[in-house]
């Protein structure tokens, strides 16, 4: 008898213990406004082309699961969904022919820097993986790298030397933009600060690349990619690490 009950009080112990283990674990779901500022990396054959600062800004909502693998630390599996507003902007050398001047007449070839830019808004679809420490109390941290594709809807070029803009709707991109999507990765990292045990304001910084999209050949074939840097700020609805 005294077998038996030390058997189903071990049986007992590792039930209460294994819920213990995995109370932490459940639906997560995040709300966050990233904003930062992009650096250009221009493709293309157009000659003295260099990249310029530009802009980033939207609305991510991540959901998914937290599995908690031991106190203090958990994975989360979440999706990423969002609208992002982006704007890459490059110089290139245009070659310019003209006239030649003086007695020798002749042609007068100059190399002239043009600049232009591209705006988009785009609907964002992505994976972004996420390993999250507990420090106890009222915060957390938690790491993430992940990927996607930014769909864009509408966009916007402009050539800010003579005032040009022209205006472009998703039609108009899967046309003239090869590819018509932005792949992108990006590595966050985010400071939780918990109000409840399942409620916490969420600050974070964000590193990322864009792979976008460059003019047909008969646009100019010209374009790039880019390197992202931000801020976020949001709120995270699940358990804690």
């Amino acid at each position: 008898m005294k077998k038996i009950k030390k058997f189903l009080l071990t049986i007992a112990m590792t039930m209460i213990f294994s819920v213990s283990a995995f109370a932490a674990s459940g639906f997560e779901f995040i709300l966050n406004v990233p904003f930062g500022i992009n650096w250009s990396i221009p493709t293309g054959e157009l000659k003295e082309k260099r990249g310029l600062m530009g802009f980033d800004a939207g609305v991510d909502a991540q959901i998914g699961y937290m599995i908690s693998v031991k106190d203090g630390f958990g994975i989360s599996v979440l999706g990423e969904l969002g609208y992002s507003w982006d704007m890459y902007g490059y110089t290139a050398g245009v070659v310019d022919v003209g006239g030649g001047s003086g007695s020798s007449g002749g042609l007068d070839i100059k190399t002239k820097e043009r600049s232009v830019s591209f705006s988009f808004h785009s609907f964002k679809v992505g994976l972004l993986p996420k390993f999250n420490i507990g420090f106890g109390g009222r915060h957390g941290l938690a790491v993430g790298i992940g990927g996607g594709v930014k769909i864009p809807v509408a966009g916007q070029i402009k050539f800010p030397d003579n005032d040009e803009s022209l205006k472009a709707t998703r039609k108009d991109i899967a046309e003239f933009l090869s590819p018509s999507v932005i792949g992108y990765i990006k590595a966050s990292i985010d400071y939780y600060l918990f109000f409840t045990d399942n409620i916490a304001m969420e600050f974070g910084l964000y590193l990322g690349g864009d792979f976008g999209p460059k003019m047909a050949a008969t646009a100019g074939g010209f374009g790039g990619n880019a390197f992202d840097f931000g801020l976020q700020l949001g709120f995270r609805f699940g358990p804690k690490a």
